[in-house]
């Protein structure tokens, strides 16, 4: 009970310390991210995959609650990479504490979950310029109804299909 307290207390100050330059992404786009995870997981794909789409759930989530705190608080100013970096961090020490990083499970010395959570990471933040460059090409407008999602997506699918055909 007391290591959940300590928890507590790390993520409100992290949440109250910290911030993140907006990239507004969207609710929808965090919810499919986490429901792809489970569904990966429930498929028994390879730990880099699920890690990939835990790395983008996490990207998204910590971006989505910077956006939600400069909405609801005057003057919120906390680097956008500190924000992301805390959500990082704390994902890691509730999968090491749950027992989901072994040793066994590596490549190139790094965890699988942890390899595939950074690449998750950069996909998702490699998609919002993907998706800024596109709109400035059509004058500041997209392409298509919800492109800033489907380019974020398509990308992860991608890169999980090449960990699929690499790692499978």
């Amino acid at each position: 009970m007391n290591k959940l307290k300590i928890f507590f207390i790390f993520l409100l100050s992290s949440f109250l310390f910290s911030s993140l330059e907006a990239f507004a992404f969207c609710p929808f786009c965090v919810v499919t991210t986490g429901a792809a995870t489970g569904f990966f997981r429930w498929l028994g794909f390879d730990d880099t995959i699920i890690g990939l789409w835990i790395g983008s759930f996490i990207f998204s989530l910590a971006v989505f609650f910077n956006d939600f705190l400069k909405k609801k608080i005057k003057n919120y100013r906390a680097p956008a990479f500190l924000m992301i970096c805390i959500f990082y961090l704390l994902n890691i020490l509730i999968l090491s504490c749950l027992g989901a990083l072994t040793l066994c499970n590596e490549i190139l010395g790094v965890n699988k979950i942890i390899f595939g959570t950074i690449i998750g990471g950069i996909v998702f933040f490699f998609a919002s310029f993907v998706d800024k460059f596109l709109k400035k090409q059509n004058q500041g407008k997209v392409f298509i109804s919800y492109q800033k999602v489907l380019l974020v997506i398509g990308l992860l699918l991608i890169v999980s299909l090449f960990f699929y055909l690499v790692f499978k």
